[in-house]
């Protein structure tokens, strides 16, 4: 029973009264729209997540995945995920209480909860509540993503629907960037920022990190696709997803990538792949796209001099985005945890003080990293959270990623054992997803990231999808 079945079925519900709901909410988009477009362009988007999740529950979350790669997109000054984010809450908060959907107990779920009580707890102590309460609501939507994955998903069906719209999201967002970065406007806003390919993020570093937890699992469902046409059009997708993190230019991404591209090849074939012969087939692929990349003397020159400046500092390079400008930001960081080591600062409050802590650091060389009216960012999620929460914060983020591994690796175990290899394979690409985010994260805050925790909200999902799935073919004391 859907949601709109249970509705109607309540006092009698019928036609009509859908027909005075209907009419009710076309007086209000016209209100709104009369009184600003975009308000009403914001109550449209509103009634059609409603009207979605309704009918199917799930849809909300591809509508989630979807904001994930959208978030330059603004209604009104707001983004799109604060937006869907609300309804998503009262969508899995109504499936919960309705006994159609729960939340397995597991140490990615608690460890989740000890960081968001540790920041929470930060606004005791902050140096800057302002600060910390727009990261501390930037966290709550960040949760409610891994709420709404961990709890919406029951069925290997809907993981596939949901695992397929995330390749399509990231290859129409992927074709726009290589687009512009090849010179070519698709859309009518620009995809790049100083030459470097975001995507529909706003940000190079950050659509790496999107893409790069989005690759792997593309990788697995082109591997798995039966027809020929989706496994032609995924194995483009998984390409076009390689492309744009090489187009951003992102050091952070590019050492992740690097990384990811060594696993693929080294990888035992069954943990990926269906034989060894599609393993060596996804490869060829991969590294024939790669030679066509190279081929291009714009886009190999432009990645080559970028990936250079990884091992050597590029003089011409200056300003807070510059490599060495990082390792400043990095020295007043260590500052800031010499004097507030447990604790830290308060969650999101390292921008308030950046400044001075630049000034009062010894060794900061301010020729390459200038202070800024709104402060600076560490661009490390581990340095950074080890400033704002100390090392109490650090150990709960780790904590965190490291049980979400562990936790993909056991679900592959357990899926295996049962014969549903199908599930075994997607594990694991989402383990190697999220060390290829935990890696490029070495180089920018990502503690709020909505592609974290989707991962963690997957994790906790997926033995719950095994167990309703294979449940009789589970071995009933594996150890798992």
């Amino acid at each position: 029973m859907t949601v709109v079945d249970y509705v109607l079925q309540r006092r009698g519900g019928g036609l009509g009264r859908w027909g005075w709901i209907a009419a009710a909410c076309a007086v209000a988009l016209g209100a709104a729209a009369g009184a600003d477009p975009k308000l009403g362009i914001g109550v449209a988007i509103a009634f059609f997540v409603v009207a979605a999740t309704l009918i199917q529950p799930v849809s909300i979350l591809w509508m989630l995945i979807a904001s994930v790669f959208l978030e330059v997109v603004t209604v009104g000054g707001v983004t799109v995920s604060r937006l869907i984010a609300p309804v998503a809450l009262l969508v899995v908060l109504l499936e919960l209480l309705r006994g159609r959907a729960f939340v397995r107990s597991a140490p990615p779920l608690l460890w989740a909860s000890v960081y968001a009580i540790v920041a929470l707890a930060s606004g005791l102590w902050t140096v800057s509540t302002s600060h910390t309460l727009t990261l501390l609501a930037s966290l709550a939507i960040a949760l409610t993503y891994m709420l709404c994955f961990a709890a919406l998903l029951d069925s290997e069906r809907d993981l596939r629907i949901t695992l397929h719209v995330l390749a399509l999201a990231s290859l129409l967002i992927g074709v726009v960037s290589l687009a512009s970065f090849a010179g070519v406007s698709l859309v009518p806003t620009s995809s790049l920022q100083s030459g470097r390919a975001q995507g529909g993020v706003g940000d190079p570093n950050f659509f790496a990190n999107v893409q790069l937890v989005a690759f792997p699992v593309i990788v697995v469902l082109a591997a798995q696709a039966k027809n020929l046409w989706l496994r032609a059009g995924l194995a483009f997708a998984a390409l076009v997803a390689l492309a744009s993190v090489l187009s951003t230019l992102s050091r952070g991404g590019l050492i992740a990538l690097m990384f990811v591209l060594v696993v693929l090849p080294l990888a035992p074939a069954g943990a990926l792949f269906a034989s060894r012969r599609q393993k060596a087939l996804i490869v060829l692929v991969l590294v024939a796209g790669l030679l066509v990349l190279a081929s291009r003397p714009f886009f190999r020159s432009e990645v080559v001099k970028r990936a250079t400046t990884i091992f050597v500092s590029n003089e011409n390079e200056t300003g807070s985005s510059a490599g060495s400008g990082r390792e400043e930001l990095w020295k007043a960081a260590s500052h800031s945890i010499s004097e507030h080591p447990f604790l830290g600062i308060g969650f999101g409050a390292f921008p308030a003080v950046s400044n001075d802590l630049l000034f009062r650091t010894p060794g900061v060389d301010l020729k390459l990293v200038s202070p800024h009216e709104h402060g600076l960012e560490t661009h490390s999620a581990y340095i950074g959270t080890t400033a704002e929460l100390g090392f109490v914060g650090l150990g709960a983020l780790l904590a965190l990623i490291a049980s979400t591994v562990l936790a993909l690796r056991r679900a592959a175990v357990r899926a295996r054992r049962a014969g549903a290899l199908s599930l075994s394979r997607i594990s694991n690409a989402l383990m190697l997803s999220m060390v290829g985010w935990a890696i490029s994260s070495v180089f920018i805050e990502t503690e709020t990231a909505r592609p974290l925790w989707i991962v963690v909200g997957l994790a906790l999902a997926l033995p719950k999808i095994i167990e309703r799935g294979y449940v009789d073919r589970l071995p009933h004391a594996d150890g798992a």
